[in-house]
C-alpha cells in the first residue's frame, strides 16, 4: 500500500471530484477572461475617445473653463498664484500687527517674552513647597529614600 492510501486524510484531487463536464473553479476565471476578450468592448478607451474627438473624463474641466496653460497664455493669473499675489499686496500695505521690535520700543512685552517674565516673577515669590534641604534644616524628615537621606546628612 502506498503512503497516500494509508493516510486517513487522503482526499480526491479536484479533477476526480468533478462531475463529468464540470469546470474546476480555478479554471472559471481564465474562461471568463477569454469570453471577455471575445465579446466586443462596451467602454471606449481614452485613446479611442481622443480619436473620436471626445474629451476624456480627467480632462473635463467645467465647461467653458480654461485650462491653466490657456489662462497663463492669455495673461490671467492661475488660481494657485492668486494667494501669493495677495500676500505680496498685504505686505506692501501698512501692517496691522506690530512687530516684536516695535512692541519693545513702545514698552510692551512681546508675547514670547511673557513666559520668561512669569518664570522670573515666580522665582521672586517665596516657594510654596519646601525643598528637601529646607526640611532637613528644620528637622522635618523629607520624603526621600533612606540612602538619599544619608547622602544629604554626610
Amino acid at each position: 500500500m502506498s503512503a497516500l492510501e494509508k493516510s486517513p486524510r487522503w482526499k480526491k484531487s479536484t479533477l476526480e471530484k468533478l462531475h463529468p463536464g464540470e469546470i474546476p473553479r480555478w479554471k472559471t476565471s481564465a474562461l471568463q477572461k477569454q469570453r471577455a476578450l471575445e465579446t466586443p468592448r462596451l467602454r471606449k478607451s481614452v485613446l479611442e475617445k481622443l480619436r473620436v474627438g471626445e474629451t476624456p473624463r480627467w480632462r473635463n474641466v467645467r465647461v467653458g473653463e480654461k485650462s491653466t496653460l490657456e489662462k497663463v497664455q492669455s495673461g490671467e493669473t492661475p488660481p494657485w498664484r492668486n494667494s501669493a499675489l495677495e500676500n505680496l499686496r498685504a505686505a506692501e500695505t501698512a501692517r496691522s500687527r506690530n512687530t516684536a521690535l516695535e512692541k519693545l520700543r513702545a514698552g510692551e512685552t512681546p508675547r514670547w517674552r511673557n513666559s520668561t517674565l512669569q518664570k522670573l516673577r515666580a522665582v521672586e515669590t517665596p516657594r510654596l513647597r519646601n525643598s528637601a534641604l529646607e526640611k532637613l534644616r528644620t528637622g522635618e524628615a523629607p520624603r526621600l529614600r533612606n540612602s538619599a537621606l544619608e547622602k544629604l546628612r554626610v
